[in-house]
């Protein structure tokens, strides 16, 4: 007879060519369990849920359990409160625990109100999960909750009871690495066809407080580090498991003076192994010596393609709306070089309805930072309000005057195949409005973006812009908005336009960040790169430069020689991708 406790958990992730990530932040805490519990022996833990599945197929796999863990974000929250509640109402002694960043902090009675909208679990676990985890399992199934930390909960009468969150952990030696102490060996033995991606933590913590920002809850924390040893244990286990890519999960990486040591490493076991083929780390916020050392090293090994140097915005209101610490212009720009002098490619993150941003100020930024020197891309983001931001608490929204609107989450370049049959979809809250960019205005933004997108770092008209910037002085936000306010009698580049109007305004209605366009991969693109896929599709590049010549040459024609101009476009024409040619 088993007399043992199942438990069960789910961690659903997204895949990425046909891979998918290890269930990290489950794994952790089994790995607590097993190793300080009191009764590891009682436990029985079947394999967790680390992908997404049918409804049904889910439920099957943990209809047995005594006790289900789930761990949540964004793009799991929705499949993983249907599987519960199906669970639930299945078997109302199955132990429902949900945490994770999605469930709510105990803030402005949103922790509360996400209990009594989901009655089916039975607690909630914010912040750090491990000690609390193992407290739940030691005493599972007479649980003392009036003095279990980090929990919330309704009582038998439906009273609602929030516990005191322990202090962060600063000592994980007894903490062991789920990858070292075996825990997913089980989950690799029953799918060995799959190829995994790997979470990784060489430290926990983010010392900023950006607004915008919820780093799995430990913004504005001290960062305490894993032991150097255990580091590079774990990197060898995945160079010997295969594991191709690896997300460090590190909010700051570069910060600390052994991230260098750590990325040396990781480019000495690619050597040595062949793997990992990729490690992506997120680049510590200010521009240090240290900072760019690392990012050189990991683009000389080939382990990342391309050095992200994250501004979001250049205006100083606006970055002390959304309280971020950002690199000055001048040292923006002087990093820049030095990546382009090593011939290591960047890119930018700017975010798109930052509260204090106007049309101005981000189209103002955009065009700063292309003459700083970035060429290479701007990753535009829509502003996504997470759970517990402090831009999601009411006093910030209301400060700010911040409307949002629910919208499936969508990858770009998913395929339909990520549609779920099961008609359960993810959703995100997009900030379509503030008090300084109202709707209309938020759609010249988004347009704007898409606009500079598509000509400049999709490459169809970058030449001839940056020759006429240099020789006529004029703005690049002068260039992009010729394209946005003086098109309407070019057929082409009006119908460019008023697609990115209409993305814009589709956003607004709720429909998903990214165009589904069947034919070409049948997957969902960003709307700069699906205009350029349909100047393919209907045969229309010649007349896109045809047009692009006749509008800049009527306005530049004082100050730039028309065949000049022209020779640009037309070398701009040739080196341009496109499916017929071979070289």
């Amino acid at each position: 007879m088993n007399n043992k406790i199942i438990v069960g958990s789910a961690q659903i992730n997204n895949g990425f060519s046909g891979q998918y990530y290890l269930p990290y932040s489950i794994g952790i805490l089994q790995a607590y369990v097993l190793h300080n519990s009191k009764r590891p022996e009682l436990y029985e833990f079947s394999s967790t849920i680390y992908k997404r599945l049918l409804l049904n197929e889910s439920f099957e796999k943990l209809k047995n359990s005594h006790i289900v863990f789930f761990s949540t974000y964004v793009w799991n929250l929705n499949i993983s409160l249907a599987i519960a509640k199906k669970l639930k109402k299945y078997n109302k002694n199955i132990f429902i625990v949900f945490g994770g960043p999605s469930v709510p902090d105990n803030v402005a009675g949103r922790a509360e109100k996400f209990l009594r909208e989901n009655i089916f679990i039975d607690v909630i676990v914010h912040q750090e999960g491990e000690r609390t985890t193992l407290k739940l399992l030691d005493e599972f199934p007479k649980n003392d909750f009036e003095n279990t930390p980090n929990i919330s909960y309704l009582n038998d009468e439906g009273i609602y009871f929030n516990n005191p969150n322990l202090k962060r952990l600063r000592d994980f030696s007894s903490v062991p690495s789920p990858y070292l102490c075996g825990v997913f060996d089980k989950i690799i033995e029953e799918n060995p066809n799959e190829r995994w991606l790997a979470s990784w933590e060489t430290n926990r913590g983010c010392p900023f407080s950006c607004a915008f920002c919820d780093w799995g809850s430990a913004t504005a924390s001290k960062v305490s580090r894993m032991d150097l040893d255990r580091v590079y244990r774990e990197l060898d286990w995945f160079s010997e498991h295969k594991v191709e890519f690896i997300f460090c999960c590190d909010a700051n990486f570069g910060m600390l003076p052994r991230d260098y040591e750590i990325a040396k490493k990781a480019a000495e076991n690619k050597k040595k192994y062949g793997y990992p083929h990729v490690l992506s780390v997120q680049n510590t916020k200010n521009a240090r010596d240290r900072a760019y050392k690392v990012q050189k090293l990991l683009a000389e090994t080939g382990l990342s393609k391309g050095v992200t140097l994250a501004m979001q915005s250049v205006d100083p209101h606006t970055l002390k709306s959304i309280k971020r610490d950002n690199i000055s212009i001048e040292d923006y720009s002087e990093l820049q070089k030095r990546f382009a002098i090593d011939n290591i490619p960047t890119y930018t993150e700017f975010i798109l309805g930052l509260p204090g941003d106007t049309y101005d100020v981000f189209a103002n930024g955009v065009s700063m930072v292309i003459e700083a020197g970035q060429h290479n891309r701007i990753q535009y983001n829509n502003l996504s309000i997470l759970p517990n931001a402090e831009m999601a608490k009411p006093e910030y929204i209301k400060e700010y005057k911040i409307l949002t609107s629910k919208n499936p989450i969508v990858n770009a370049h998913g395929t339909l195949d990520e549609t779920p049959e099961d008609g359960i979809f993810e959703t995100q809250e997009l900030v379509i409005s503030t008090k300084s960019l109202p709707k209309e205005k938020w759609i010249n933004t988004r347009v704007y973006a898409s606009m500079s997108e598509f000509l400049y770092f999709n490459k169809l008209l970058q030449i001839p812009l940056l020759l006429i910037h240099k020789i006529c002085k004029v703005s690049f936000r002068d260039l992009f908005e010729t394209f946005i306010f003086e098109v309407d009698q070019y057929p082409v580049l009006k119908s460019i336009k008023n697609n990115f109007i209409t993305h814009a305004e589709k956003i607004i209605e709720g429909k998903p960040e990214f165009v589904f366009h069947k034919g070409w991969l049948d997957i969902y693109w960003p709307p700069g790169e699906l205009e350029y896929i349909r100047l393919v599709e209907n045969n229309t590049l010649r007349n896109f430069y045809d047009e692009c010549y006749k509008i800049l040459n009527l306005k530049y024609s004082k100050n730039i020689n028309s065949e000049i101009l022209r020779e640009a476009i037309d070398l701009n024409n040739v080196l341009l991708r496109t499916p017929e040619k071979k070289k």
